[in-house]
């Protein structure tokens, strides 16, 4: 639209912070002055990688001239650059790195690159009655290890934030899975301002301009039937039309997260604690106590008039596991829904500072037998058929796929699929009374085989 008539030719002069590129066909080439003829091929691209100090501190300039070489007119083009960048642990080495690449993408594996979010299911915060992911605010500073950083860079003249604010918002579909607290800068003690989550899809952010504002993302919820364990956070710069209006994105930058699945760990790994059951004689059939120096005589003083009958009991109430992320890691009891005489054992006394918590209950709560956790166990790291399963599969016991019979709920098992990492089997257990794959199949270190 600048273009005056009669003109023929163009050249682009630009101030030192700005490049300019001038895309062409192969046939068009520019005049020994370097001006170009004012072909419709021709299109001219400006970038800037300098944050401007001021509005307007950079300028293209475009000359026209004539068949004859007269200079016609001159067009003026202002520019202001802003940075606006949201950044995490894109390439999972502990630290935020700046400019990552398909920060909106996540791959699995070694060379994949992509967040990783912990659920905050351990209980740091003495006295809080539950998980830490179910309190709307921070208690501890220790709770903050449990949680991802995520930076928000945002650098120009102060000026243009004030037209155009800058926006971090969550998908609605995600925002119930995860809660993000702002670092808020000046407060002694410092304030973690919760800003997302899933009564709050948006947050205008004050201040933007002025270099990195800190937020702590937090995970809710495992992934699961329903959610596959990824979610995604935005920035972006808006433009209003009017003081009222919601505002139009005229830059958007996107980071994902996947939320780190429970992992089961096999028992062929080094112990660390060992769990037992005691029970009175009084309950029992005539049984006689192991002689000494059997090795249950450890857990017994001389004068006890207990008998450790069977390590299964703490076994088919609570299965152990783990969660991971670069930054973190800590072991998390996953409590059976077939709640009887360690039912509230797993929560009162395990749930603690760096050790999680999750259950999965069934809807009225009807279980069976192979609902305990006798019938779950993994394997030691193994490969099938040339695939590789290096935290080793998930084994459950299940009737014939094509037979009635008694299953795990549904529950446990969506769950269980859900964390992807394992690769749940089903064998065959219905053969049994109790039909648990305990009681016919476990692991053994082997140093000359499988």
């Amino acid at each position: 639209r600048s273009t005056p008539r009669g003109a023929a030719s163009f050249d682009v002069h630009a101030t030192p912070a700005v490049t300019v590129h001038v895309i062409h066909s192969p046939t068009t080439k520019p005049t020994v002055d370097s001006r170009w003829p004012l072909d419709p091929d021709i299109e001219v691209v400006v970038t800037i990688d300098v944050t401007s100090r001021t509005v307007d501190d950079n300028q293209v300039k475009i000359s026209y001239y004539d068949h004859e070489g007269r200079e016609l007119a001159v067009a003026w083009l202002y520019l202001t650059c802003v940075e606006v960048s949201l950044d995490v642990d894109w390439s999972r080495s502990g630290r935020v790195k700046s400019k990552g690449k398909d920060k909106a993408k996540w791959t699995w594996g070694p060379d994949g690159h992509g967040a990783v979010l912990l659920v905050n299911c351990d209980q740091d915060s003495p006295g809080a009655g539950g998980t830490d992911s179910g309190q709307a605010d921070i208690r501890t500073p220790a709770d903050l290890q449990d949680m991802s950083v995520m930076l928000l860079r945002t650098q120009g003249p102060s000026a243009i934030f004030a037209e155009y604010p800058v926006v971090l918002h969550v998908p609605e579909s995600d925002a119930d899975k995860v809660r993000v607290f702002h670092a808020v800068r000046g407060d002694a003690p410092p304030l973690y301002k919760p800003v997302l989550g899933p009564d709050k899809l948006s947050y205008v952010l004050e201040h933007a301009g002025r270099g990195d504002s800190t937020f702590y993302v937090e995970g809710l919820a495992f992934p699961d039937r329903g959610f596959s364990g990824l979610v995604s956070f935005s920035a972006s710069l808006l433009e209003l039309p009017h003081k009222d209006s919601p505002g139009t994105p005229i830059f958007t930058d996107t980071v994902v997260f996947r939320v780190a699945p429970w992992i089961m760990t096999p028992n062929t790994q080094q112990p660390l604690e060992v769990f037992v059951c005691r029970l009175g004689f009084a309950r029992l059939a005539p049984f006689p106590a192991p002689p000494s120096p059997h090795p249950w005589c450890r857990f017994l003083s001389p004068s006890s008039t207990f008998l450790i009958f069977l390590l299964s009991f703490p076994q088919d109430e609570l299965e152990f596991g783990y969660v991971e992320a670069p930054h973190k890691t800590f072991p998390v009891v996953f409590d059976s829904p077939r709640n009887r005489g360690l039912k509230d054992f797993a929560f009162k006394k395990i749930l603690g500072p760096d050790f999680g918590y999750v259950t999965r209950e069934p809807p009225g709560k009807s279980v069976s037998s192979l609902d305990s956790f006798g019938n779950l166990d993994v394997s030691p790291p193994v490969t099938v058929r040339g695939k590789e399963y290096p935290l080793g599969r998930i084994l459950i016991g299940s009737p014939l796929p094509w037979a009635a019979g008694r299953r795990m709920c549904r529950a446990v098992r969506d769950f269980l699929f859900a964390q992807q990492v394992q690769a749940p089997l089903e064998v065959y257990s219905e053969w049994l009374s109790v039909g648990h794959v305990d009681e016919f199949l476990t692991f053994v270190p082997a140093l000359d085989r499988k």
